[in-house]
């Protein structure tokens, strides 16, 4: 029963994506659009009459969104099916897709052009063929045959819908009105650059090509919406909420009328045997968002040397910081901060003289953390090493006041020293090149069986304050991987490098964690880790544009193999019962 189910599964997900391969660009064409067209002809045809011509008030496009030549999709599909253990699903593929794509130039990609006509919007779609009465054709059990106007435009209903087709060259446009078709250049390709086949799904918005007026309009929608959820709100924390919201909704304002353009695209690249996700956005130049995105530049970084080659994983930021970004950061922590406060107000389990130190603390921390922020820079670094007998992980960061973020640890501890359970702070035990150290630790329950298999009896905390930074480190002799990024801090004056990186590695995390507790999903993304091109690695990548930002999110093959072998170890489980 099982295998049937799963055989048949596998067989309707092959079909399906074949058919939305094939017929999407028409679907689409009809699923975003803004009003129902009528199947009958005649009724259609008089309704265009009485109207103003499309291309009387279009905009250029809005949205361009692509999708990758059938060719491309068949080998990608192929691909990723086979890493997920699952390679007859490509092959079903690629055999329906002879079926139903004759007519179609496979190596071309196929496209949505979206402009606003008269502020609204109007998917135009576009398909790679020189010959698309064949495509019809393969269609007509789903379409039915296709009719041909005096002009030579096709049409076919798609439901209660009809779809206008129009022939242009080596390329068929297609719109849920006949006028629409007049917007389609002859050749969209100059539209698709930096698009189409260089992913498998990819999209552009170009915000500035909506009207300010419509973008008005959709402003005061939301702005609508957030009004009347906060209608709903009462009890203390209302006035609190409300002002939170408030600044989330200006600063979602300026995001949609400051933004110039925004692209996603996702890629399978089997030679390189990862799947890559690209984003990029930009502000409109001379902007306040442009000034806070042009603001963030590469710095010299003291934390730099957590960047390194076997390590199970890391993060890495240093970046200078705009005035604009240090203005608008304090007006989102002024408005947490009342956020907060309102709900220390409704905490009945906390007395006056809790609430008034943990709000005292709150504020001790936000105005360090602002003070930082002011001196405009941003350097953190993140370090995680383990195998498989252990683990070691390393944290620093920039600060403004390095005695003053140990003068607050310190007042922290003197609060809560009497508290049942409460940690052991120990202040000042020795000083590693002007760093002063700190130990904290804490009892693990022995009812807390994988934690002291993990930190033993007792949780150790390393934690270094210097005259601008902090430092902390966790598990067995962390403290002598601290003492390297101190020693490190000077080393890197360059600042040839991304805003920020993240990297993950899994297989050593996979061993630690066997050798903590063994499990047979574990066991099965380890062994799938053997066989594949990368430990499980996984990258973040964020560089500086102008007026904007762009990311790059790289997926190893060996993560993918190992996410399948897990979720198949855990489907065999369910089979059994």
């Amino acid at each position: 029963m099982g295998l049937w189910n799963q055989t048949s599964r596998q067989g309707w997900i092959a079909k399906s994506f074949t058919a939305a391969a094939t017929g999407w660009v028409a679907c689409l064409a009809i699923a975003v659009s803004p009003m129902a067209v009528s199947p009958v002809l005649g009724q259609e045809k008089l309704q265009l009459d009485n109207a103003p011509a499309a291309t009387d008030n279009a905009t250029e496009p809005v949205l361009v969104l692509t999708l990758g030549s059938i060719n491309k999709l068949m080998r990608d599909v192929n691909y990723l099916s086979s890493l997920g253990g699952q390679p007859q699903v490509g092959g079903m593929f690629t055999m329906i897709a002879g079926t139903y794509t004759q007519g179609i130039d496979m190596d071309m990609p196929v496209g949505v052009l979206v402009p606003l006509v008269d502020g609204v919007p109007q998917p135009i779609a576009v398909l790679p063929s020189a010959d698309v009465k064949t495509v019809l054709k393969r269609l007509e059990a789903q379409t039915g045959p296709a009719d041909e106007l005096d002009d030579g435009t096709l049409v076919i209903a798609l439901g209660p819908n009809t779809v206008y087709i129009r022939q242009l060259g080596a390329w068929a446009v297609m719109a849920q009105r006949k006028d629409l078709l007049d917007l389609a250049p002859a050749d969209p390709t100059a539209l698709f650059a930096g698009l189409g086949n260089d992913f498998d799904l990819a999209f552009r918005l170009q915000m500035q090509q909506v009207p300010a007026a419509t973008r008005g309009m959709l402003v005061a929608q939301i702005r609508q919406g957030f009004e009347q959820a906060m209608e709903k709100q009462d009890g203390a924390d209302a006035e609190s909420a409300r002002e939170m919201a408030d600044s989330t909704m200006k600063q979602l304002e300026q995001f949609i009328n400051e933004t110039d353009t925004l692209m996603f695209g996702i890629n399978v690249d089997e030679p390189g045997k990862q799947v890559v996700i690209d984003t990029s956005f930009t502000a409109v130049a001379g902007s306040t968002l442009a000034a806070i995105y042009g603001g963030q530049q590469p710095i010299p970084s003291q934390f730099a040397s957590v960047i390194r080659s076997d390590a199970a994983a890391y993060y890495h930021a240093a970046t200078s910081i705009s005035p604009e970004a240090v203005e608008q950061t304090r007006m989102t922590l002024k408005s947490t901060l009342k956020s907060l406060g309102g709900a220390l107000e409704n905490e009945d389990n906390l007395s006056a003289t809790q609430r008034d130190d943990i709000r005292a603390m709150i504020d001790r921390v936000v105005e360090l953390a602002m003070s930082s922020i002011e001196e405009g820079r941003a350097d953190v670094g993140t370090l995680l090493m383990a195998d498989q007998n252990d683990f070691r992980f390393v944290f620093g960061s920039f600060v403004a006041d390095g005695n003053e973020a140990a003068q607050i640890v310190k007042d922290l501890a003197a609060k809560i020293e009497n508290e049942k359970g409460a940690p052991r702070f120990t202040f000042d035990v020795s000083t590693y090149k002007d760093v002063n150290m700190h130990l904290v630790e804490a009892d693990v329950p022995a009812s807390e069986d994988e934690a002291r298999r993990v930190f033993g009896e007792t949780l150790r905390v390393h934690v270094g304050t210097g005259p601008k930074a902090v430092y902390l480190a966790v598990g067995n002799n962390s403290e002598a991987l601290l003492k390297e990024l101190i020693d490190s801090s000077t080393l890197d004056q360059g600042a040839d490098r991304p805003v920020g990186q993240l990297k993950f590695t899994l297989l050593p995390i996979l061993q630690y964690a066997n050798s903590v507790e063994s499990n047979a999903a574990i066991s099965a993304m380890i062994d799938a880790l053997g066989s594949a091109a990368d430990q499980g690695i996984a990258t973040i990548v964020q560089n500086s544009v102008e007026n904007g930002q762009a990311s790059v999110i790289k997926i190893g093959e060996g993560l993918i193999k190992a996410i399948a072998a897990a979720a198949m170890q855990s489907q065999g489980r369910q089979n059994q019962f």
